[in-house]
């Protein structure tokens, strides 16, 4: 029987993301517009538009910041109609004058900030990769104009009246070191009192001393055993480096969870063992193969406990390990693939954060793990509390000793339970903070973080991805 197609009969909705990423780069480019002042004020208000066949239009807007940390904000519709878009420019013109432009000016000009912007570790907003589709590819097809970005060469942060952007600074310090600029509006400072704010961060981190890495390898696997050789073989393949077939992840997807995780650890624990010796000699050459980057986006959606041995073992390796690997993108998969595949069991994630001599950051990766399970499980918030009372009172005799923890994880600590909101945890942090061994350049001073706990003015809001959203993240990063 044929499926009735008379206009009124049942038709599938496509979702405007969907739409945005598969259809919105087949549709004409329509008008672009920009506000004429944007050099001096460093931020750019950018609006591109495609139109479609019907009469309705595609939107995006875009926040640049050209001085420092590129897409600030991004938001984008499917079906705007001419008077829609005529609503939007005027709203934007209330405040912003706006005037039309070429696409490949405002094109070479987000990517531009982009690329800027990675270079003190500042990453788009997330609401960019959906409404980055209404942008063509950014390949050589498109005339290269090359823009000035930051301020005399440096990057240059402007701290708002909200003090949001001061959470960037220490990224801009970790990539930069004292090598940017920034001003804080609340607290308006001269050029003197500028770089001597950046100068007590530097001290501040040159004060504390880093736990010395001393994890003693295990015997990793020499040759593979998985139920599904299938998985193996995918995971492994140079072919699927970037993403894998959306039918092989189907596939996985559709066996027994704790079946499929099981291989998948097992596939993580045999790559370690292949890899980490190569990376620390600097005798590997480039990645050609993702299956570390897939097993942790496998996992997530998996939510087994069974693919926790994999996840912990790699966050038992050296930075140099997680960069080669995951480069950027651990801090955003890892922490959501160990709390997914955690459960109710949060055991072996406590136990993973007494384990000394591990690097500091990778290890803080286990701690967002259990604020995140928090966040998203109301219910566990209590259990969550409770282990980071018991560690922070670990913390406090051995942070002077550096033995399972430093400064820095210290301060990572802290800055979790700023998200998490942990009024309960406010004693223990004051005497953590009274050991003189907690970083302040992450969440702040004692006061300071103490304040963030009792009013988080951007608490983090986290959800469980899809896989989709995932490697779509993923292919974000380029």
């Amino acid at each position: 029987m044929k499926k009735n197609k008379k206009k009124g009969g049942n038709q599938a909705k496509i979702s405007p993301e969907r739409y945005m990423r598969e259809r919105v780069r087949n549709l004409p480019i329509g008008v672009c517009y920009i506000n004429p002042n944007w050099e001096k004020e460093g931020l750019a208000h950018i609006i591109v538009t495609r139109n479609r066949a019907g009469g309705q239009i595609v939107y995006a807007s875009f926040l640049i910041d050209t001085f420092c940390l590129g897409v600030k904000d991004a938001e984008y519709a499917i079906d705007f109609t001419a008077e829609e878009l005529k609503d939007a420019l005027e709203h934007f013109r209330a405040t912003h004058d706006l005037v039309e432009t070429d696409y490949e000016k405002v094109h070479n000009l987000i990517y531009g900030a982009i690329e800027f912007a990675e270079e003190g570790g500042i990453e788009p907003v997330k609401e960019f990769v959906p409404a980055s589709y209404i942008l063509e590819e950014d390949t050589d097809d498109i005339p290269l104009i090359e823009f000035e970005y930051g301020k005399e060469g440096k990057h240059f942060l402007i701290i708002g009246e909200d003090g949001k952007e001061r959470r960037h600074m220490k990224t801009l310090f970790d990539h930069l070191g004292d090598q940017f600029v920034y001003v804080d509006l609340a607290n308006t400072y001269d050029e003197e009192e500028e770089s001597e704010g950046i100068r007590e961060l530097y001290q501040e981190k040159e004060r504390h001393l880093s736990e010395e890495y001393s994890y003693a390898y295990p015997e990793y696997p020499k040759e593979l055993k998985v139920k599904n050789q299938f998985i193996a073989d995918d995971l492994l393949s140079e072919d699927n480096y970037e993403e894998l077939p959306k039918e092989v992840i189907r596939r996985i997807l559709s066996l027994p969870e704790d079946e499929a995780a099981e291989d998948i650890s097992n596939i993580m624990l045999y790559t370690i063992g292949k890899t980490y010796k190569a990376i620390e000699d600097d005798t590997i050459g480039e990645p050609e193969e993702g299956s570390l980057l897939h097993s942790v986006i496998l996992l997530t959606q998996l939510q087994s406990e069974n693919g926790l041995a994999g996840l912990l073992e790699t966050i038992r390796q050296t930075d140099r390990f997680i960069d080669f690997h995951f480069g950027d993108l651990a801090p955003e998969l890892i922490p959501m693939a160990i709390s997914a595949s955690a459960g109710d069991n949060l055991a072996p994630v406590e136990s993973y954060l007494y384990e000394p001599g591990l690097d500091s950051l990778n290890r803080s990766l286990a701690a967002e793990a259990l604020a995140i399970t928090a966040n998203l499980n109301p219910e566990k918030r209590q259990e969550v509390i409770d282990i980071f009372r018991r560690l922070i009172i670990s913390m406090k005799e051995r942070l002077p000793e550096r033995n399972g923890c430093d400064a820095e994880f210290a301060g990572f600590v802290v800055s979790y339970l700023i998200d998490m909101e942990a009024r309960e945890l406010i004693p223990e942090v004051k005497e953590l903070f009274a050991t003189e061994c907690v970083d302040k350049t992450i969440a702040g001073d004692c006061d300071e973080a103490v304040e963030q706990i009792e009013h988080n003015l951007y608490p983090r809001n986290y959800e469980l991805p899809t896989i989709q959203e995932q490697y779509e993240y993923v292919k974000s990063f380029g």
